[in-house]
């Protein structure tokens, strides 16, 4: 758990969409979060997105589609490639929302790392990993496959500020289960059991 919070409920010029992640066109397919955010960007003039990450392995191939796919949706003042940090915390505290557009997920951890930072997020129903670390409608929203889909539950969160306050409150109190006192308490009950030889039952 971080020791701070976005403050969601300041008023501001600008509103910010964060995606952390590797830039891999199958899994975590951030071309899908720029397709959404082109249906909706003139509705949302304050509003911008951010991508934290970069290509696995140095490659630049699919990063620069995604720089021509930004700069055909004509959304260079809007989209930004920002590549890596190494103070992950300042990006989440000054985001809005969290977006983890994945196809598949073992554990969602940047997401569930902005949300305990008090981001509401949202992710497509279907990834595993995502949809068990979003509650629909109380920490963010799950939403069906596809840009249209995605940037429907966008929507919802960036025309409603209220709603960011409300649900961004509900992420950081759902993550606090994945904080390391109760993480180490679980695992400690674990191998004691083991130790024990009896049966663990979680």
């Amino acid at each position: 758990m971080y020791p701070v919070v976005a403050d969601l409920g300041k008023k501001k010029s600008t509103y910010t969409i964060i995606d952390v992640a590797r830039l891999t066109r199958h899994q975590k397919q951030p071309h899908l979060l720029i397709e959404a955010f082109s249906r909706i960007a003139d509705k949302f003039p304050q509003w911008h997105l951010e991508f934290w990450g970069s290509e696995p392995d140095g490659k630049k191939v699919y990063t620069r589609e995604l720089q021509n796919l930004i700069e055909t949706k004509k959304l260079n003042d809007k989209i930004t490639l920002c590549g890596n940090t190494n103070d992950v915390l300042s990006k989440y505290v000054n985001a809005d929302i969290i977006v983890l557009p994945s196809a598949y997920e073992g554990f969602g951890l940047a997401l569930a790392e902005g949300m305990s930072a008090g981001l509401p997020g949202v992710g497509f129903k279907s990834c595993m990993g995502v949809n068990e670390l979003i509650e629909d409608g109380r920490t963010g929203y799950l939403v069906g496959e596809g840009a249209e889909e995605l940037a429907g539950g966008l929507s919802r969160l960036m025309e409603n500020q209220d709603l960011r306050v409300k649900m961004g409150k509900a992420a950081h109190e759902a993550m606090k289960q994945y904080s390391p006192e109760k993480i180490w308490g679980t695992w400690e009950k674990i191998l004691s059991l083991a130790v024990e030889g009896k049966k663990i039952i979680m």
